[in-house]
């Protein structure tokens, strides 16, 4: 059975432009049918103590909260996993995006293309440069036709391809996935599927 992770989430704790209440997102998770969760937020990551506590509160024990963040460089955005905690202060909003995911990259980080394709946050065409482990080919802030370019986007550069909520809203939590060919017990087995292609995308 794959492992359905929806790795791509915005909660109102850290995220202003989000509304979603963080107390109810395993709940709305374990509804969606999902195994994991990766909350992303912008320029912030959740501590293992704040995640474990999130799941304690949520009364769903066993299911498996984890923690990445959003990098705004200066043409498009990066999803960042499994970096450590102290290293996030060191990722200056605006940087090119090479150097932040070159700098991602040293660190151990796996880095993903946020909505590569979506009006007015695109990447140009460095893109095809950039040490990405996969691109965001759907969530539900991509229309239909920016998610066909992406997966073709994909597709033209031979890079993997992850399916995400990106979700600000309590609902949107699970209408995208990605289905792991592995079992997912935390953070640096998520990193490292991603580095390793083992994953497909998915829609609930």
């Amino acid at each position: 059975m794959p492992f359905l992770v929806d790795m791509h989430m915005h909660t109102a704790r850290y995220s202003r432009c989000s509304r979603i209440d963080a107390s109810k997102l395993v709940d709305q998770a374990v509804r969606a049918g999902l195994d994991g969760i990766v909350i992303t937020e912008h320029h912030h990551q959740w501590s293992k103590d704040e995640t474990s506590e999130l799941v304690a509160e949520s009364g769903h024990t066993g299911f498996l909260v984890m923690a990445g963040f959003e990098y705004t460089s200066a043409q498009g955005d990066i999803l960042m996993y499994g970096m450590p905690d102290e290293c996030v202060k060191e990722f200056v909003p605006g940087w090119a995006p090479e150097k932040a995911a070159r700098l991602a990259q040293r660190y151990g980080a796996a880095c993903v293309a946020a909505h590569p394709t979506r009006s007015g946050m695109a990447f140009d065409d460095r893109i095809a440069t950039l040490p990405l482990a996969a691109f965001e080919v759907a969530s539900v802030n991509l229309q239909p036709h920016e998610q066909r370019m992406a997966k073709k986007l994909a597709e033209n550069l031979k890079k993997p391809m992850v399916a995400c909520s990106d979700a600000h809203d309590l609902p949107a939590v699970g209408a995208y996935a990605t289905a792991f060919d592995d079992l997912i017990l935390g953070i640096a087995d998520l990193q490292a599927a991603l580095l390793r292609g083992r994953f497909q995308p998915a829609r609930l």
